[in-house]
C-alpha cells in the first residue's frame, strides 16, 4: 500500500543507507550552510531586536515580546533558507531524482523517455521557474498563518506542501513522462490529498532549523521513492494482464 505521507521519512532512511547520494550534494549543502549561518546571524543580530522593540513600543509585555520575537526570527530564518533552497534546488534536483530511480533498478524508465529533448527541456525550464516563483510567493503570503496556533500551521503546511510536491514531481511528469505543464498541474490537483499528505510532512521537516539543510534533499529522495513504487506497481499490473 502506498502512503504518500510516509515517503519523506523513507527518503531520510534511503539517503542514510546510500551515502553515495550525499557526495553529489556536498557543494549545494556547503552553500546552503553558509547561507543559513548568514541568515541566523542577521536574524538574531538585527531582526530580533527590531521586532522585540516594536512589540514593546505598542505596550506588549517585555517577556512576551522577546519570546514572540524569537519565534518570529526562527520562522524568518527558516523562510530565508527555504527561499535560497528553492533558487539553488533546480540545478541539482533532477540529477538526484534520477539517481534514486537508478538505484531502485528503474534505469529502463529513464532510457525510454519519449518526446523531443529540446522541447522537454524548454518546457521543464519554463515550468520550473514558474513553480519556484509561485512557491516563494505563496511561502511569503501564507507565513502569517503560523500566528494561528495549530490550525494555521496545519493550513500553512498543507498549502505549501501541495506546491512542494508538485515541484519535486514536476521533472518526472514533464521530462520523463513527456506530459505538458497543464497535464502535470491537472494531475497534481486531482491528487491533491496525496500531494498535500506528502508535502505537509516534507514542509514540517524543512521548517526545522539546521536539520532542514539535509531534509530539503531527503524530501526529493522520498518523492523519487514514491514515484518508483508507483512505477513498480503499474508494471506488476501490466505483467498480470
Amino acid at each position: 500500500m502506498i502512503v504518500p505521507s510516509s515517503y519523506p521519512v523513507q527518503g531520510i532512511m534511503f539517503m542514510m543507507g546510500h551515502p553515495q547520494l550525499i557526495t553529489n550534494l556536498i557543494c549545494p549543502i556547503i552553500w546552503t550552510i553558509l547561507w543559513a549561518i548568514a541568515a541566523t546571524i542577521f536574524g538574531f543580530a538585527y531582526l530580533l531586536h527590531k521586532q522585540a522593540n516594536a512589540l514593546i513600543s505598542v505596550n506588549c509585555p517585555a517577556g512576551v515580546a522577546w519570546f514572540v520575537s524569537v519565534l518570529f526570527v526562527l520562522l524568518e530564518i527558516a523562510l530565508l533558507v527555504l527561499v535560497f533552497y528553492l533558487i539553488i534546488l533546480p540545478i541539482y534536483q533532477d540529477a538526484l531524482f534520477d539517481r534514486v530511480l537508478k538505484l531502485r533498478g528503474l534505469r529502463h524508465v529513464l532510457d525510454k523517455r519519449e518526446g523531443n529533448d529540446v522541447i522537454k527541456c524548454l518546457r521543464g525550464v519554463h515550468g520550473g521557474l514558474l513553480i519556484v516563483f509561485i512557491q516563494i510567493l505563496v511561502l511569503i503570503v501564507t507565513l502569517p498563518l503560523n500566528l494561528i496556533p495549530i490550525l494555521g500551521q496545519i493550513l500553512y503546511a498543507m498549502i505549501n506542501g501541495w506546491l512542494l510536491t508538485f515541484g519535486v514531481r514536476f521533472h518526472y511528469d514533464v521530462e520523463i513522462c513527456n506530459k505538458t505543464v497543464s497535464q502535470s498541474r491537472k494531475e497534481a490537483w486531482q491528487r491533491r490529498s496525496e500531494f498535500s499528505g506528502f508535502g505537509s510532512v516534507a514542509v514540517g521537516l524543512e521548517m526545522i532549523p539546521l536539520a532542514n539543510l539535509l531534509f530539503m534533499w531527503t524530501n526529493i529522495v522520498g518523492a523519487a521513492l514514491w514515484v518508483a513504487d508507483e512505477i513498480e506497481r503499474d508494471e506488476r499490473k501490466q505483467s498480470q494482464r
